[in-house]
């Protein structure tokens, strides 16, 4: 299959057909009720009453254009502040593209390429390079100066492990060189990210219980992983992380990737960018909100699925990762990977349940998953241990964090944004913008 370069036009900024409490409406717009109900009846907000109660929601999105429209006549200082929120660009990049049909990876298609079975060694290469190799190869390894299984025993780590982030931090930095010196002065940073790599790869053997860090010589990253993880249909598991690390290397300006591009623009080596982007990437906000989907994924039994249910249509939008801020109509990654888990068979009681569930959820609530529930539902179709979502999380990203901190490199600025001082007494209204309420973004 021959990709093509392709440029689709942007897909919508909006939220999405998603809706708030009371609260949080207020918290938005930073008004009393008697306003927020003055702009409902003025039409200027939808508002839709809760099944079964006297309250009502009103829409994200109207609140969101409302909010933006009032900080839209404050000048300048406010229009950077709105840039900082899902806003206007900020940085120049021609690392990823977002379009309506997900990333584009200097101008290719992320889906695409996963759908051709490029390896994700080949895809790096062209996030990191620019360029797409014509053949697929694999990297030659270095091993580490501490084996991680060393490593573990001496830092008493518990195993499997409880925060995946934490095993992943340390190992990193015990990659880095002791001696002075950093890969931009030895032009030793794509070999420091592909061992980086590598060696997460062969750690997510410690996810399993009694395992062992893999040794990733003469493997794929792929096959490390599924080496290491013990899917129980070992013949679809390769091509489906491959395929997975491929459709989660980058997001554009997340913020694990914006953490990693400052670190970077304050001349840090590779070791520490990564820790920093991934430090960011560990939020409940983000990868570890995987977590909170297992949760509601593996906990009960059948009989449990339709309390499930109606928790999504409670709150399910504004939790466990639905509705993408950037793919209001769903997350094509997700979709493709949901797709990729369906084609796995046989199939396990967990599996078709999950499906169920997604399905329900969309029909019934409009809820759509992203990313992080994508790859909740394809390692329960593989029979991976727990917390192997966020472990392909975090190692897929890295390759889009390194692609980053060498543009930002290239670039040869510090990003170094200022702060308007407010006093006391004043800031709470403009700190109450934040729009959480427990919100996860996937």
């Amino acid at each position: 299959m021959r990709l093509k370069r392709k440029r689709l036009p942007r897909g919508p900024d909006c939220d999405g057909p998603d809706f708030v409490m009371r609260d949080e409406a207020l918290q938005v717009l930073g008004v009393k009720a008697s306003t927020l109900y003055s702009y409902v009846s003025r039409g200027l907000v939808q508002s839709l009453p809760v099944e079964g109660t006297k309250t009502r929601m009103f829409s994200r999105k109207d609140l969101e254009n409302l909010r933006c429209r009032s900080e839209a006549h404050a000048g300048v200082a406010a229009r950077a502040q709105g840039a900082m929120r899902f806003g206007e660009p900020i940085i120049s990049s021609q690392v990823t593209e977002i379009a309506a049909d997900g990333p584009h990876y200097r101008g290719y298609s992320a889906i695409e390429l996963a759908r051709a079975g490029r390896s994700f060694e080949a895809v790096s290469h062209l996030l990191w390079l620019g360029t797409l190799p014509p053949d697929d190869t694999r990297w030659d390894y270095q091993p580490a100066r501490v084996a991680p299984d060393l490593l573990v025993n001496a830092l008493q780590l518990p195993l499997p492990p409880r925060d995946v982030f934490k095993l992943f931090a340390a190992v990193i930095l015990s990659l880095a060189p002791i001696e002075s010196g950093t890969d931009m002065e030895s032009g030793g940073s794509i070999p420091a990210a592909q061992q980086i790599i590598q060696t997460l790869a062969g750690c997510c053997g410690l996810l399993t219980p009694g395992g062992r860090c893999i040794d990733p010589r003469g493997r794929s990253v792929a096959a490390t992983i599924a080496h290491a993880l013990r899917p129980t249909d070992g013949d679809a598991a390769e091509a489906a992380i491959n395929a997975a690390l491929i459709l989660c290397a980058d997001l554009e300006l997340a913020p694990g990737t914006f953490a990693a591009r400052i670190a970077a623009s304050a001349a840090a080596d590779i070791h520490n960018c990564v820790v920093a982007g991934m430090a960011s990437h560990a939020g409940t906000l983000t990868s570890r909100g995987s977590e909170i989907a297992e949760e509601l994924f593996l906990q009960g039994d059948r009989s449990s699925l339709q309390r499930k249910l109606d928790l999504i249509k409670q709150r399910g939008r504004q939790l466990y990762g639905f509705n993408h801020a950037m793919f209001p109509d769903g997350d094509p990654r997700a979709a493709a990977m949901i797709a990729i888990a369906k084609s796995i068979a046989p199939r396990s009681e967990q599996a078709h349940d999950a499906f169920w569930l997604l399905d329900q959820a969309a029909t019934q609530c409009k809820a759509y998953p992203g990313v992080g529930i994508g790859l909740v539902v394809l390692a329960i179709a593989l029979g991976l241990p727990r917390r192997s979502a966020v472990a392909l999380w975090l190692i897929g990203r890295v390759a889009g964090q390194v692609a980053h901190v060498l543009e930002q490199r290239a670039q040869g600025f510090m990003l170094r944004p200022r702060a308007r001082y407010l006093p006391a007494h004043a800031a709470t209204g403009e700190c109450g913008h934040a729009l959480t309420g427990g919100r996860i973004i996937l």
